[in-house]
């Protein structure tokens, strides 16, 4: 991925300048879109204003009218069978700037550029099916031909949906790669133009986190931030223009983000990298640490360090130390407490610099079939309405260990370790099923972990989530004890917590969520009460 996108960006400040642009002094420019298009106009910092305001900086005498149509929670099938259709015989105004969908397409453009398609994963009106992604091809060629037939432009960009999650091997991004080459298929077929929006996307998040290993360029895992995700984006589109000034001019502003993030003093950062999804095989996972060495801002001459790494007991790296100011290496261990510390250290000369990456305990989840009944509509949650069939055996403590069978469905055991790349990071008592399963709108999960407690003790259990438009439902057991029901939404209700109580020995907290729509995490954690530190609680992956 590393390579691919260094060639990427090489590409954009080489081949594009020895091509002529296609912009034109007076040209006509409307970019189609959802919230980030809404975005892209509504912000100052959107990368509408981006590219005007470089617009006006690299071609002063230019003459251009720029139009964003940014329509929140839209899906391509929304804008071809609601908004363009409506368009035609009455108003449809964007969300932003003041822009009219039936004004925009009443005369000629010579430009549209079209980035659609996250709201279709999100919601999803997709599914990780080969006949349901031919589908959305399909109607996507009817929105270029519409768009073609009523609008003339000389040039139509499709954009690549930018990356949902920041892991390129989520399996919300791995459909969205399908429809990324679906996608480019379609401009092949239809004699449209491609603008690379998410591989610019993720070019900056990988230069960004060998400065700063916390650092979100989609801090909700599906809008790029501003201006730096925006600028990102306005890259690539301005790279599809075949417009060497712009494109170079963007790339400068994102060079002078990245290098604000840069430390003063020398330091070492690390990305920390499980599985997604991997397989709930036994208690030792297996974990990527890929570690960046900074010589810092203030440095006098380049060094380049030795990277070595200090684990727990019992714990084991593949790779012998390296010198170079890259590494990454292959760890195994039991991650038993709710967050083991391991400790990167890089030597260079007579000093060594050191880093504590925190391994998160893992959850033991499985994904399990739709289960739309439990939401009862205006009565919003109502679990015991739909039960699904394995969740009588796991509140009794059995089928841990076998994945689930129900006809020619099977729903295994997948580990669930959360990581900065998903929504809440790595909290150690984090959920996000993006990293397990595409999903789908009505399904149900259950996730497991094992708690060692040296003494009976009371504590308080609490659930809560980080998205910024979800609708989930709860049911919480404690050694096969109901100790919680609940529901947390969009509408603000992102926290709720109750008493619980853990048993000495190992104690069984298990978790159903079910998702009614938009994005899925959430968080189950065990906090003390009564003075208590439950610093002797262990975790465990398998049942004990």
């Amino acid at each position: 991925m590393k390579v691919c996108l260094m060639a990427l960006v090489a590409g954009w400040m080489t081949t594009v300048a020895c091509a002529e642009s296609l912009l034109k002094p007076n040209d006509r420019i409307i970019f189609v879109g959802d919230s980030i298009t809404a975005q892209a106009v509504g912000s100052s910092q959107g990368y509408y204003h981006q590219f005007t305001n470089e617009l006006h900086k690299v071609y002063p005498s230019y003459d251009n009218e720029v139009i964003g149509l940014g329509f929140s929670g839209n899906t391509l099938f929304d804008w071809k069978d609601t908004l363009e259709v409506k368009s035609r015989t009455q108003s449809v105004p964007a969300n932003t700037g003041g822009f009219d969908v039936q004004t925009a397409f009443a005369k000629h453009g010579d430009i549209v550029f079209i980035l659609l398609g996250m709201n279709d994963i999100l919601r999803p009106t997709m599914r990780d099916d080969e006949a349901v992604l031919q589908t959305w091809k399909a109607k996507y060629r009817e929105l270029v031909r519409a768009i073609r037939e009523r609008v003339t432009p000389r040039e139509i960009v499709l954009c690549e949906i930018t990356p949902l999650t920041e892991d390129p091997l989520s399996p919300k991004n791995r459909v969205r790669d399908r429809m990324t080459q679906l996608t480019s298929e379609l401009a092949k077929e239809e004699g449209c133009r491609t603008a690379a929006t998410a591989a610019s996307v993720f070019d900056v998040v990988a230069r960004c986190r060998k400065l700063k290993q916390d650092f979100h360029v989609v801090p909700d895992t599906v809008h790029p931030q501003q201006p730096l995700g925006h600028t990102a984006i306005i890259r690539a589109m301005a790279a599809a223009l075949q417009d060497d000034k712009l494109v170079q001019a963007l790339e400068a502003r994102i060079a002078a983000k990245v290098a604000e993030l840069t430390p003063a003093k020398p330091c070492v950062t690390c990305w920390f990298k499980p599985q997604p999804g991997c397989p709930a095989d036994g208690p030792e996972q297996v974990y990527r640490l890929t570690c960046f060495w900074n010589d810092g801002a203030e440095a006098k001459a380049p060094r380049v360090p030795t990277f070595s790494l200090e684990l727990p007991k019992g714990w084991s790296v593949a790779e012998a130390p390296v010198t170079r100011t890259e590494a990454t290496f292959t760890v195994r261990g039991i991650p038993e407490l709710l967050q083991t510390p391991v400790s990167i250290v890089a030597k260079a000369g007579e000093e060594s610099y050191r880093q504590t990456v925190q391994v998160p305990a893992p959850w033991r989840v499985v994904c399990g079939p739709d289960n739309g009944r439990a939401w009862g509509g205006r009565a919003g949650y109502q679990p015991t309405n739909s039960v699904p069939f394995m969740e009588a055996e796991l509140v009794a403590g059995k089928h841990f260990l076998e994945p689930f069978k129900d006809g020619n469905m099977t729903y295994a055991w997948q580990v669930n370790t959360p990581c900065v790349d998903y929504t809440a990071g790595d909290d150690p008592n984090s959920v996000v099923p993006y990293s397990l399963c595409f999903g789908s709108q009505n399904d149900v999960l259950y996730a497991v972990r094992w708690v060692y407690s040296a003494k009976d003790r009371p504590v308080q259990l609490q659930l809560t989530h980080r998205t910024f438009s979800a609708t989930l439902g709860f049911e919480v057991w404690m050694n096969g004890a109901l100790v919680m029901t609940a529901d947390l939404n969009r509408s603000g209700k992102n926290k709720v917590a109750g008493p619980a109580a853990l048993k000495q020995g190992w104690n069984c907290l298990l978790v159903r969520n079910d998702h009614l729509q938009w994005q899925r995490q959430f968080a189950c954690a065990l906090l003390p009460v009564e003075g208590d530190k439950l610093d002797d609680l262990r975790y465990s992956l398998v049942p004990r």
